[in-house]
């Protein structure tokens, strides 16, 4: 049977999805005792992995290209037709490109999210579910924040995010010149519930550092325009981001602070790296360009240069490149931006 990425598993059409993974190569009685959330899983994972690769997509799409050049009269080649060929070829094949789909159970609930979703995003679904705070650690431009909101979304609850702060009163709030109080997004998911992104909490002021963790610490919190101390909400959940360990500054992340014992043991710490499916997706048809990205990123990590190639380069690359931007203005605008010379000349070496 055909995959169908809106599928969605009941007691009536299991028997559909057991006979879409046993072609998929599962054994039959690993089937009969898997939970109906796993196969869910299982279907849509297995339906996402075949969709249609970069690879086939430029199969295709030659493949149209040489075929309309043989029915030619005459072998004359209209250009214009075979780049408009090309166009549609590639956007009927990317339409097929369908997102995945997982079905996500907490203690309290489940939620179906669309994606395209990073790997590490059920796993910290439910692990703030179960109220804990998490820091993410990765690289820049990975993913991080992107599953704090799909987070959000999973648990049905407010986004909020904070970025770098430098003082205390843009966690806590102040009050202005004219007697009023200013909320700030902690203050607002802490007392009223929702998911709250602390984003960069390696780059943060220690005072600051300091109140949000002893608000995690107390369940309850201080600020400017309350005497009394303001209880945390059951359903306010902390997605840290950093890009170091907490052990302060390294070779590419130099503006970054170390993270006392007391502030880290509060968090569940999870590693996210760049999702390489997602970085197929974002480079489109154009694999040369997503291989010329991986290869500077292993290069930078094998010669310890300092420089963050993210999966922002693959999808900014790429889009700028379809509309006839040259190559190597590219590489200069999305992958080499701030690179010294000395560097670069390492890169082809």
């Amino acid at each position: 049977m055909p995959y169908d990425p809106a599928f969605i598993l009941t007691a009536d059409n299991r028997h559909e999805a057991v006979s879409f993974l046993m072609d998929c190569g599962y054994g039959q009685a690993a089937l009969a005792i898997m939970s109906n959330v796993a196969m869910a899983n299982a279907y849509h994972k297995e339906g996402w992995t075949r969709t249609p690769t970069p690879d086939a997509i430029q199969r295709a799409t030659a493949k149209a290209i040489l075929d309309t050049m043989a029915a030619m009269p005459g072998g004359r080649i209209d250009e214009e037709l075979v780049r408009y060929l090309a166009r549609q070829e590639c956007e009927v094949m990317l339409a097929n490109l369908t997102p995945q789909r997982l079905e996500i159970v907490t203690p309290t609930s489940s939620a179906i999210i669309d994606g395209p979703l990073h790997y590490c995003t059920p796993l910290v679904i439910q692990i703030a579910s179960l109220g804990d705070a998490i820091m993410l650690v990765g690289p820049a431009g990975c993913g991080k924040t992107t599953i704090g909101e799909h987070v959000a979304k999973a648990l049905g609850l407010a986004f909020y995010i904070t970025n770098t702060i430098n003082d205390t009163h843009e966690l806590t709030g102040f009050v202005d010149g004219h007697g009023n109080y200013k909320r700030t997004p902690f203050r607002q998911a802490f007392e009223c519930g929702g998911v709250w992104i602390a984003d960069e909490i390696d780059a943060w002021d220690a005072s600051a550092l300091l109140a949000a963790n002893s608000a995690l610490a107390n369940g309850f919190a201080s600020f400017p325009d309350s005497e009394s101390p303001v209880y945390q909400h059951p359903d306010f959940r902390m997605v840290a981001t950093a890009n170091t360990f907490g052990t302060g500054a390294d070779r590419v992340y130099v503006g970054r602070n170390e993270l006392d014992a007391a502030s880290l043991d509060r968090f569940a710490v999870i590693e996210v790296d760049y999702d390489i499916n997602l970085e197929r997706m974002f480079a489109g048809t154009n694999d040369r360009w997503l291989e010329r990205v991986w290869s500077v990123r292993k290069t930078v990590n094998d010669k310890k240069i300092r420089h963050v190639v993210s999966s922002r380069a693959i999808g900014k690359g790429a889009r700028a490149l379809s509309i006839g931007i040259p190559w190597d203005k590219v590489e200069t605008i999305y992958l080499f931006k701030g690179m010294s010379s000395k560097d670069r000349s390492k890169i082809d070496d």
